[in-house]
């Protein structure tokens, strides 16, 4: 009888330690996928948070465009002499401070960003069309572009509208 009762007392204790292992490989497998969604979750908190900071620079670049417009001349000094497809970006300058447009792209923390100016063209109806209507010399198309890396890929804010000499 001694025996026997030994027998069943090891085989309780192999059949507790298979449980313990199966119990601790699922703890383990949980807190791996855990991990893994916090992970995610912080990358995507991250990405809103770049994404909402790169779309107010490019807001601000649309609204630095409209600035220079109504303190320059078009065909002097202003939007009717700049450059098309070329980069630029908006600094201040001057007492009082004035908008300016400069050639090139601005680095602010982790993004880059910069603006490029279009001739516009209209149809017959006055509409603006991207191709086969008319040159509008009191239109330029703005597009106000912002981008920065994160974790290996380049993400990209962009902004487009339209100014015309007032």
């Amino acid at each position: 009888m001694f025996l026997t009762q030994c027998k069943d007392n090891r085989s309780e204790r192999g059949i507790l330690i298979v449980e313990v292992l199966v119990a601790v490989a699922i703890i383990a497998v949980a807190f791996t996928a855990l991990l893994g969604l916090s992970a995610f979750s912080l990358n995507t908190s991250i990405l809103a948070a770049d994404t909402t900071q790169a779309a107010e620079l490019a807001q601000e670049m649309i609204e630095a465009v409209r600035s220079f417009r109504d303190g320059t001349q078009w065909s002097i000094d202003g939007m009717g002499i700049l450059t098309i497809g070329a980069n630029y970006y908006p600094q201040t300058s001057g007492s009082p401070l004035v908008w300016q447009i400069v050639v090139g792209q601005e680095t602010i923390g982790a993004f880059t960003r910069s603006i490029v100016f279009e001739d516009a063209m209209r149809d017959g109806d006055d509409n603006i069309v991207s191709g086969g209507g008319a040159d509008d010399p009191d239109t330029k198309k703005v597009t106000a572009k912002v981008s920065w890396s994160q974790g290996g890929k380049t993400h990209q804010v962009e902004i487009i509208t339209y100014i015309t000499n007032l």
